[in-house]
């Protein structure tokens, strides 16, 4: 990365790999390990308010997650969060909470509060099955780890195009 000032494009990962599909976010970026250029990565996180601090300044922060809910195990949902109402950001579900029980909707809103959040943020969800304890994700949604990571790459290339 070129610069002394934030990073132009973020990438995180939210989700615990020891409860299945919840795993779907690192999967993603394991995938995309070396492919992600001048981003700043900032790993596989436990806890969306990790996020606080890390992306701050940032143009664009990526974050990928498992969700729950009506969203079909497997599939790939890509929402661009309206930073003036981000009560439209997918919210985990209770079976996919974190321990602290707050999701990456909540951490946007305590981002803004704080004044501390990126230009623009864009979540990529995977669609889960099966939140239980256990290491391994679910048929559906390692087939989907591919195309959430092409969803990535293409987000990243978007974005970093933006400062060259």
């Amino acid at each position: 990365m070129t610069g002394a000032g934030p990073p132009h494009v973020v990438i995180a990962a939210v989700g615990n790999p020891l409860r299945r599909d919840d795993g779907a976010g690192p999967a993603v970026l394991e995938q995309l390990h070396g492919e992600l250029g001048d981003a700043l990565v900032l790993g596989a996180l436990a806890s969306p308010l990790d996020l606080l601090g890390a992306w701050d300044g940032a143009g664009l922060a990526v974050v990928v997650d498992a969700v729950g809910g009506d969203v079909v195990p497997g599939e790939v949902r890509v929402v661009e969060v309206d930073l003036r109402d981000p009560q439209g950001a997918p919210t985990r579900t209770a079976a996919t909470a974190s321990s602290h029980g707050l999701g990456v909707s909540e951490a946007l809103r305590l981002a803004l509060a704080l004044g501390s959040v990126p230009a623009r943020v864009v979540l990529v969800g995977v669609g889960g099955d099966d939140f239980g304890e256990g290491v391994g994700l679910s048929p559906s949604v390692s087939a989907a780890v591919e195309r959430a990571a092409q969803v990535v790459t293409g987000l990243v290339a978007e974005g970093l195009a933006v400062v060259r």
